[in-house]
């Protein structure tokens, strides 16, 4: 029995996008773990994958407990493909929250999901938020520390709960003075 391409190579849909980000994440991280160059060719940069939009990619066992997650609200590369790519392999070896991913058989456990963010906007009030629909960024006014939060994450189904969630990851002291932004995200996850 032979194994699929880790890569998606069929991009002659022009309209192929979102759906290709988690096999492309997978590849990225196979290739950080083996120091090989990913089986078959990355999908071409066109349409949706040629959007210069943030991403977080985000690894579960089966169980559903986090692996990683890594990403950023503003973009860092030119396209998603790069961006996806990049913050993969951070998920999979450099989350400081988690251990790094050990080899390609524990890859082969875990499920990877992408998430890609919308534009953030300026929150003037907290009845403005739902954690199920946005995620969060809090920004300290005085020392510019930042949290985020992305939508629908496990127990954090408050208001509160997701802001005291944030508030804690960051080291954010609960009488500083925040911005408060919101985004929405399209979420990207393999198939079974």
């Amino acid at each position: 029995m032979s194994s699929p391409s880790p890569v998606p190579t069929d991009s002659s849909d022009p309209d192929a996008g979102g759906e290709l980000l988690p096999a492309i994440a997978r590849a990225a991280i196979l290739e950080a773990l083996s120091g090989k160059p990913p089986k078959g060719k990355l999908p071409e940069v066109a349409g949706y994958l040629a959007q210069s939009r943030a991403v977080f990619v985000t690894l579960r066992d089966k169980k559903g407990e986090l692996r990683g997650c890594i990403g950023s609200v503003e973009p860092k590369a030119s396209d998603l493909i790069a961006e996806t790519r990049e913050s993969a392999k951070l998920a999979a070896l450099g989350d400081p929250l988690c251990e790094p991913v050990k080899d390609s058989r524990e890859l082969k456990k875990l499920s990877i999901e992408v998430s890609v963010l919308g534009p953030l906007e300026r929150v003037e009030s907290i009845i403005e938020l739902d954690p199920e629909i946005y995620g969060v960024v809090l920004t300290a006014t005085k020392t510019g520390n930042r949290g985020v939060m992305l939508p629908n994450e496990p127990g954090l189904n408050t208001v509160d709960k997701q802001l005291a969630a944030i508030r804690r990851k960051a080291g954010l002291r609960p009488d500083e003075r925040l911005r408060i932004e919101r985004f929405r995200v399209e979420t990207f996850t393999e198939a079974e």
